[in-house]
């Protein structure tokens, strides 16, 4: 997708509850395919990094005011109740998602005419055999229903297989090691891997907003004291991280739970940039992004990287934009 955008052949995308601007890997590469499409549409709780290129920005709504279902990984569908309307900035009356979408597709010529999201789940269960037998009405009765429901199980199937698999016999495969290509070298010595930290979610586009930025206020390179030791490196000094793909610049944190030749951070704040360095490899089978294996070189550093400087100016010229227009500036904590 973002390659067709940079070639020309992508125009636009339309992003719902995801900050691919701060999550995705590589993020010059998802920046400069953004900027490249002639329509950007984001929907989200906050003006977050993606927000930042986008040509109309609509206001998400949180699972505090908005009617709807969830559905879980152990197959569960469980009901969601509002209890408050949506607000807009100005404190008038918003719209959830819902409303939204079918507003959108009301203007675009596709006639969407849903009065309350049960008439939705309705037409869910309509389409979707194994939904055929959830109603509102009924998770309400029960609770929580778990998939299938339908005539054969009219209150759900809380244990899929049992006696044998559903498909008879279970099937077992060979699946062949396929090693990376991310390789270390005399160049990038370095193992990188990536990952979150309990007090803070994701790309911290809701938790940077509380008070969790008491127990954890940046993202630091944690480096073992030997690698650090071979790099004149120092407990709380700049280093800069650099791979194939591109450079930043975190405050380094010397630790023991480390192994040697293995360096770790977490993606939390947009000013770290830590998926500027993280490479486009992917798994061939689910084609997950190699977060986890990324060859770097550590060096000791003295100002941020030419990204993260880059990544100030064009943050801080959105924030002028949003003050021009009476909007209040999001806290994106840009160094």
């Amino acid at each position: 997708m973002f390659e067709a955008a940079l070639d020309g052949e992508f125009k636009g995308l339309y992003i719902e509850g995801e900050d691919i601007g701060q999550s995705d890997p590589n993020t010059q590469h998802v920046t400069a395919a953004l900027t490249a499409m002639e329509c950007v549409v984001v929907q989200d709780l906050f003006l977050n990094e993606t927000a930042k290129f986008a040509h109309v920005f609509l206001p998400g709504s949180t699972f505090l005011e908005k009617d709807g279902t969830f559905v879980n990984a152990e197959r569960r569908v469980s009901r969601v109740r509002k209890v408050m309307a949506p607000k807009n900035s100005d404190g008038e009356r918003g719209y959830a998602d819902w409303e939204i979408t079918q507003m959108l597709a009301n203007a675009m010529g596709y006639p969407m005419h849903y009065a309350h999201p049960t008439e939705i789940m309705d037409e869910i269960a309509r389409l979707t055999p194994t939904f055929r037998g959830i109603s509102y009405a009924k998770l309400d009765e029960l609770g929580s229903v778990q998939w299938p429901c339908n005539d054969e199980h009219p209150e759900g199937t809380p244990t899929m297989h049992v006696g044998q698999f559903v498909r008879g016999k279970g099937r077992f495969m060979l699946t062949e090691y396929v090693p990376t290509s991310e390789k270390v070298n005399a160049k990038f010595p370095l193992i990188l891997t990536t990952g979150r930290i309990l007090s803070q979610y994701n790309v911290g586009a809701q938790t940077r907003r509380t008070q969790n930025n008491r127990w954890h206020a940046e993202d630091v390179l944690e480096i073992h004291p030997q690698d650090a030791e071979d790099r004149g490196i120092a407990q709380g000094d700049w280093v800069g991280i650099a791979s194939r793909a591109g450079e930043t610049v975190l405050r380094a944190t010397l630790s023991g739970r480390m192994q040697p030749g293995i360096v770790y951070t977490t993606f939390h704040f947009p000013f770290s940039g830590a998926n500027v360095i993280t490479t486009e490899n992917s798994d061939w089978a689910t084609n997950c992004p190699e977060y986890k294996v990324t060859a770097v070189q550590v060096t000791r550093v003295s100002q941020p990287s030419e990204w993260q400087q880059r990544y100030r100016a064009f943050s801080e010229r959105q924030q002028e934009l949003l003050e021009v227009a009476g909007l209040e500036p999001s806290p994106s904590r840009a160094g």
